[in-house]
C-alpha cells in the first residue's frame, strides 16, 4: 500500500481547489490492473499563451477538405456553422489551424475573407451556389504533388514599390533584396531598393529606366522564387520572357544571385550607355499582319509573339510614332509599352560584343529542372548548361513566348505561376492555356491579395504546400473547430444484400428492363455533355468516377446542367449535383427518376411477403439475483430452417440481419448473467479461506503536486491542496 503520510502528495475524492504557483501543476494519473497492466502518467498545465504583438494581416483563406465530394461539403457546412455560431474566432486562429491542424483530404476548398464572418459568408455561398461564391475548389491527384511551371516576367511589367507588400511581411524576400542592394551598391554605386519600395523619386515620363529595371525585376524574382520555395513549392518547369529569363535560369540551378544580379545590371548598362532611345507598341494581330506592318515603317521589327493575336512591334522613338498614327487611322487598337529601348532590335547590336565579354566572367551551371526558352519553346533538359552563345541571341533576336507558353501546356501542368509584379504573363497564360490555373505573384495596387488566391488557387490544385512561411507573423494559434467529416458508409463484404422484402411495391420485369434502359440512355448523354466541357474522351468516362476525378469545377457543371436540363425536361441544382450525386451513374438515376413515366409502361405489382427468418424469442435479460447453487438452464437452440435443394440462395436483408444481431445479443447478456453468479458463488465458497482478501479488482489513483516528483517517490513540491 502507499504510505502518502510522509509525501507531497494525496488523492483526491472530490473535486477540489488547485491555486496556480510558482511552478507548474502536475498531476500523476495512475492505473494498476490486477492482469498485470500499470499505467503511469504525468500531466502538466498548458502553458499560457504568450500576448499577440506586431501581427500582421493573415492570409484571408481558410481551408477545408475531404476524401470526397460529399466529405467535402459537409466540412464546409460544418464549419460554417461553427463561424456562424462563434462569430468572435480569430481570423489568424482560424486561418492557421485549417491550414497546419489539418490533413488535406483530394477534394479542396479554400474560401477568401479578410474577416471571419466574409469567410463563413463565403463558405455558404460556396454551398449554396459555387459559381458566385468567393472560393476556390479542386481535386489533388491520387498520387505525388501536382505539378507546377513558374514563369518569369520582362521588363515591361516594373512599377515603384512593386516589392513593398513582400519586403515589408516576409524575412526571407528582405534578405533576397537586401542581398542584391548590396551588390548592385558594390557594382554601380546606386540603390535597387529605392525603385523596389517605391521611396525613391519616379521617372519623371513613368518609364524606369533601363539600366536599374532589368536588375530590380530580377531581384525581386530571385526574392518571390525564394518565397514559394520556402512555401514548398518545387517549380517541374520554368521559363521566361526576355530579360525574366536570366532570374528563370536562377531558379533553374543554372545561374547564382550574385552571377545573375551583376549580368541583369551589366546587360541594362550597357544598353543604356550603347543603345538608341526606342519604343515597343502591342498590337492585335497575327504575325504575318504584324510583319507586313512592320515593313511599312522603316526601322520597325517584330520583336515578341506572345500569342496568335498578340505581338509586339519595336524600333527608333521615331519609327514608333509614325506606327501610332498608323494604327489610329486604320482603327487598330496599339498600347505603347512602359520602355525606353527597343529590345530585340537592331538597336541592340552596339551592346552586344560587350556583353559577350561580360558573359566569359560568369559561371554557368546545368540547370536542375525543365528550361523552356523563350526563344523557340525548345524545353532543355536537367543537365544543360547555358552559355555566353544562348545569351546573345536571347538578347537579339525575337522573344516567341507563344512557343514557351506551347511546350509549358504540354507538360501536363495543374497550374503556372508568374513570380513578376503583375498579372502580365499569367494573363497570357489564362488564354493559351484553358486547362491550367495561371496565377500571378503579385498585383498592382493589390498587396499580397494575389499571393494568397495564388496560394489557395496551388493548394486546391493539389501543390503540396507548406503554409508556415505564409501564416508566420500573423499570431494564429490552433484552436477547437469542426474535425472530419466522415460519411458513415456501409461496406458489404459478401454479395450485394437484396432489396428489402416487407410488402413493399416491387418492380416487374418490364418496368426493370425500360428503367434500366432510361438509365443508361441519360448516362451516355451525361458522359457525352461532360466529357465535351471537361476536354476528356467519352470512352474513358465510366459512370462510377467522379466529377472531382474528372477535373470538374462549378462552371463546367453548369454548362453541363444546362445541356442535360434541355435534353431531358429535368431540373438539377448544383447543390444536389455535388451533395446527392457526384458521379455520372448517380446523376442519370437521379434524372431518370424525376423523368415521366412513358405511357403503356405497365403497373407495379406487389412483391409477397416472405416468412420471417426462424428466430425463437428470446427474453430480456433480468436483473441480477443473489447467488444460487444451481446454474440457471440455458435457451433451446432454434432449429434450423428447412432448405430447399434446388431454390437459388438468398441474402438476408439488413433489417433482418439487425433483428438477428439483437437477438444474439439478448442471449450473450444471458450468458454474462450465468458466469456472473457463477463467479459469485465461487466467491462465497471461498471466503473463508481469504478473509484478508478484498477482491481487489484494480486500483486507480490521482495524485497531484505542484512541482516534479511521482507516486512512487518523493518530490521536490508541495501537495495540492
Amino acid at each position: 500500500m502507499l504510505d502518502l503520510a510522509g509525501s507531497p502528495f494525496h488523492i483526491p475524492r472530490a473535486a477540489t481547489p488547485w491555486p496556480r504557483g510558482a511552478t507548474p501543476r502536475r498531476a500523476g494519473l495512475t492505473s494498476l490492473g490486477v492482469g498485470g497492466t500499470n499505467v503511469h502518467l504525468v500531466l502538466e498545465e498548458a502553458p499560457e499563451p504568450a500576448p499577440r504583438t506586431g501581427r500582421t494581416r493573415p492570409p484571408g483563406v481558410a481551408l477545408v477538405s475531404g476524401s470526397d465530394a460529399q466529405a467535402l461539403a459537409d466540412g464546409a457546412r460544418a464549419l460554417r456553422d461553427h463561424l456562424r455560431r462563434n462569430p468572435g474566432t480569430d481570423l489568424a486562429d482560424l486561418v492557421t489551424t485549417t491550414a497546419l491542424g489539418r490533413v488535406h483530404g483530394r477534394h479542396r476548398l479554400a474560401a477568401r475573407g479578410t474577416t471571419t464572418a466574409e469567410v463563413a459568408d463565403a463558405l455558404d455561398a460556396w454551398l449554396t451556389d459555387p459559381a458566385a461564391a468567393r472560393a476556390v475548389t479542386g481535386t489533388a491527384p491520387r498520387e505525388g504533388a501536382a505539378r507546377v511551371g513558374l514563369m518569369f516576367t520582362g521588363q515591361a511589367s516594373p512599377y515603384p514599390g512593386m516589392a513593398t507588400a513582400l519586403y515589408e511581411r516576409f524575412p526571407a524576400v528582405r534578405e533576397v533584396l537586401d542581398t542584391c542592394e548590396r551588390l548592385y551598391g558594390e557594382l554601380h554605386g546606386g540603390s535597387l531598393l529605392d525603385g523596389l519600395l517605391g521611396t525613391g523619386a519616379p521617372p519623371g515620363d513613368g518609364v524606369w529606366p533601363t539600366d536599374t529595371a532589368q536588375p530590380a525585376l530580377f531581384a525581386l524574382q530571385c526574392a518571390t522564387v525564394r518565397l514559394w520555395r520556402d512555401a514548398g513549392l518545387v517549380p517541374d518547369a520554368v521559363t521566361g520572357h526576355s530579360v525574366g529569363e536570366y532570374a528563370a535560369l536562377h531558379a533553374a540551378g543554372a545561374l547564382s544571385t550574385e552571377d545573375g544580379l551583376r549580368l541583369t545590371a551589366e546587360r541594362g548598362r550597357l544598353m543604356r550607355r550603347l543603345c538608341a532611345p526606342g519604343g515597343m507598341v502591342a498590337v492585335p494581330l497575327d504575325r504575318a499582319a504584324a510583319a507586313a506592318l512592320a515593313a511599312e515603317v522603316p526601322g520597325l521589327e517584330l520583336a515578341v509573339t506572345n500569342g496568335e493575336r498578340g505581338q509586339v512591334l519595336a524600333g527608333p522613338v521615331a519609327a514608333v510614332e509614325r506606327l501610332l498614327a498608323l494604327l489610329d487611322a486604320r482603327g487598330i487598337r496599339g498600347e505603347r509599352l512602359a520602355v525606353d529601348r527597343a529590345f530585340h532590335t537592331a538597336t541592340t547590336d552596339p551592346a552586344l560584343a560587350p556583353f559577350r565579354a561580360a558573359l566569359a566572367e560568369v559561371t554557368f551551371r546545368p540547370v536542375t529542372v525543365p528550361f523552356v526558352s523563350g526563344l523557340d519553346g525548345h524545353v532543355h533538359a536537367p543537365g544543360w548548361t547555358p552559355d555566353a552563345g544562348y545569351c546573345v541571341r536571347q538578347t537579339r533576336e525575337p522573344v516567341r513566348f507563344d512557343l514557351a507558353l506551347r511546350a509549358l501546356g504540354e507538360r501536363d501542368l495543374a497550374a503556372v505561376v508568374e513570380a513578376g509584379p503583375h498579372t502580365t504573363l499569367s494573363g497570357l497564360a489564362r488564354r493559351a492555356l484553358p486547362g491550367v490555373r495561371a496565377l500571378p505573384t503579385l498585383r498592382r495596387g493589390a498587396g499580397a491579395e494575389a499571393l494568397w488566391s495564388a496560394a489557395a488557387e496551388l493548394h486546391c490544385a493539389g501543390a503540396d504546400l507548406d503554409w508556415r512561411p505564409l501564416v508566420a507573423g500573423s499570431g494564429g494559434r490552433r484552436v477547437p473547430l469542426p474535425g472530419y467529416r466522415f460519411q458513415h458508409k456501409h461496406y458489404w463484404t459478401g454479395p450485394e444484400p437484396t432489396a428489402p422484402r416487407t410488402g413493399t411495391p416491387a418492380t416487374n420485369g418490364a418496368t426493370v428492363v425500360q428503367h434500366e434502359a432510361a438509365v443508361e440512355r441519360v448516362l451516355r448523354s451525361i458522359i457525352e455533355s461532360t466529357a465535351r466541357h471537361l476536354g476528356h474522351d467519352p470512352a474513358a468516362i465510366h459512370g462510377g468516377t467522379s466529377f472531382f476525378d474528372l477535373g470538374a469545377d462549378s462552371l463546367q457543371m453548369i454548362s453541363v446542367l444546362r445541356e442535360l436540363e434541355q435534353e431531358h425536361r429535368v431540373k438539377v441544382s448544383m447543390r444536389e449535383l455535388f451533395e446527392e450525386t457526384g458521379t455520372p451513374r448517380q446523376l442519370a438515376e437521379l434524372i431518370t427518376g424525376r423523368m415521366p413515366a412513358p405511357e403503356g409502361s405497365p403497373s407495379p405489382a406487389v412483391a409477397p411477403v416472405p416468412p420471417a427468418l426462424s428466430v425463437p424469442p428470446v427474453p430480456e435479460p433480468a436483473a441480477p439475483e443473489p447467488p444460487v447453487v444451481a446454474p440457471p438452464v440455458p435457451a433451446p437452440a432454434p432449429e434450423p430452417a428447412p432448405v430447399s435443394a434446388s431454390a437459388a440462395p438468398e441474402y438476408a436483408t439488413r433489417g433482418e440481419l439487425e433483428d438477428l444481431a439483437h437477438k444474439l445479443h439478448q442471449i450473450s447478456q444471458i450468458q454474462l448473467q450465468m458466469m456472473s453468479q457463477l463467479s459469485q458463488l465461487l466467491a462465497l465458497q471461498t471466503a473463508a479461506a481469504t478473509s484478508g482478501l478484498n477482491g481487489l479488482n484494480g486500483l486507480n489513483g490521482l495524485g497531484a503536486v505542484n512541482g516534479h516528483g511521482g507516486l512512487n517517490g518523493a518530490g521536490n513540491g508541495k501537495a495540492a491542496r
